[in-house]
């Protein structure tokens, strides 16, 4: 907390005045007759005398000799010390002339006692004062780096969230131009289609690129675009459903998050089959997190080894949920009631990453 400095001299004249005026009074005490109340003032003023040549040697003069010799540094210390207590003491008893004082040499013994006890106390308060400054220093060096370091940590999760996200673009848009090249020959207006929904998808793509978070309406969006491209591959061989709760719409999650696991439940669960089968999207909100449930129909889930490979679909998922959530999100894979594969997807609606996360741990497949 600052304090101003007129606040900070009175705080120091009070607690000099207090310091002589408990001597005074010891003084006082070990005297025959009444209390003298000269003896107190005195006390009190050569209390002050003795405390702000300490404080002011302390504080604002002795910060400046730091950087010359040690040896000039003693010198100057002592040097000020002795002289502002001692030019104060003179002050005070020609001021206040006392019979004790009427003697040199008594007057000489408290000049002297008055020098001793400022330079003590101006030393200690100096000693004190330096370990402060040592003190904040250390702390503003320390925030500086916690500051860097976090700024690094953030830095390198976007980072590898645009990197991972950058993985997801060429693997979709290979697959999506081989379909286009089939249909050109057999359907060029289903190919036109196409070619106007690719370009859809592609302007969400760009639009999605650097924005870690978009509304969960525009993945739903998106993905039945992309569905609406495999149709025109599989046709009647892809049934596809939504089912989302409301409130789902307004869920913020990464961008590109939903259509890798559509995708892997096409390519798995649906390619593999002359009969086809159906893709299911469902989504929830569960204890302030989206939960998002993709199912098909097809032979199940492959091993845990293959569905996390890298270049795998459901891999870069994991590694992006991972990044931005931690251990607040998830993704799992099992298998479906009756027959399929079941992927659920968890995301927790409060900020993804912050300067105070520590970088998570690798998310474990949930089992079946």
């Amino acid at each position: 907390m600052k304090i101003s400095l007129p606040f900070r001299i009175l705080l120091w004249a009070f607690a000099n005045s207090a310091a002589g005026a408990a001597i005074g009074f010891a003084i006082a005490a070990f005297r025959e007759g009444s209390l003298d109340g000269q003896v107190i003032w005195i006390s009190i003023l050569f209390g002050n005398v003795v405390g702000f040549t300490a404080i002011i040697s302390a504080v604002y003069l002795f910060p400046r000799f730091v950087k010359l010799p040690t040896l000039v540094q003693l010198v100057l210390q002592t040097g000020t010390l002795l002289g502002g207590s001692v030019l104060g003491t003179a002050v005070v008893i020609r001021l206040y002339p006392l019979f004790l004082l009427h003697e040199y040499p008594t007057a000489l013994r408290v000049i002297i006692v008055n020098g001793v006890v400022a330079t003590i106390v101006g030393t200690l308060l100096f000693s004190y004062e330096a370990m402060r400054a040592r003190l904040r220093e250390s702390l503003r060096v320390l925030e500086e780096v916690r500051l860097k370091e976090s700024e690094l940590r953030t830095q390198a999760a976007r980072a590898q969230l645009a990197a991972l996200q950058a993985r997801i673009k060429p693997h979709f848009f290979f697959n999506t131009l081989n379909t286009i090249s089939s249909l050109v020959a057999e359907d060029p207006d289903q190919a036109e289609e196409t070619i106007a929904l690719l370009a859809d998808l592609f302007r969400y793509t760009l639009k999605t690129t650097g924005t870690r978070l978009v509304p969960f309406r525009d993945e739903v969006e998106f993905v039945e675009k992309y569905l609406s491209i495999e149709r025109a591959r599989f046709g009647e061989r892809l049934r596809t459903a939504f089912d989302i709760a409301p409130g789902c719409g307004e869920a913020l999650v990464p961008g590109l998050i939903l259509q890798p696991i559509v995708e892997n439940a096409v390519a798995h669960g649906i390619a593999p089959r002359a009969a086809g089968g159906s893709v299911t999207v469902r989504a929830r909100m569960n204890d302030e997190a989206l939960e998002v449930e993709v199912t098909d129909d097809g032979p199940g889930p492959a091993p845990a080894e293959k569905l996390y490979q890298d270049g795998h679909g459901l891999a870069n998922v994991r590694d992006r949920i991972t990044t931005l959530y931690g251990h607040r999100g998830g993704l799992g894979v099992g298998l479906r009631e009756g027959g399929g594969t079941k992927v659920i997807l968890l995301m927790p609606q409060q900020p993804p990453w912050t300067a105070n996360d520590t970088a998570p741990a690798a998310a474990e497949p949930a089992g079946a």
